[in-house]
């Protein structure tokens, strides 16, 4: 069963926040994921796509200036 997706809109100050916190909280953890808490592999995966997102906001923010 899939389960429901989150939408959340932020600006790109706060995503840098945001992905900063995500990060001191799961640094400590290994990177093998079968060993890994399902928790931290889940958040190391919003910030795979907040890095993403930012790197797309600030390109986008240099070209249009």
């Amino acid at each position: 069963r899939r389960r429901p997706m989150i939408n959340v809109e932020m600006d790109v100050m706060t995503a840098i926040a945001v992905r900063s916190s995500l990060f001191n909280d799961t640094k400590d953890y290994t990177y093998d994921e079968r060993s890994c808490p399902t928790r931290v592999n889940n958040l190391r995966g919003v910030i795979v796509e907040l890095d993403k997102q930012i790197e797309e906001a600030l390109t986008n923010e240099v070209v249009d200036t």
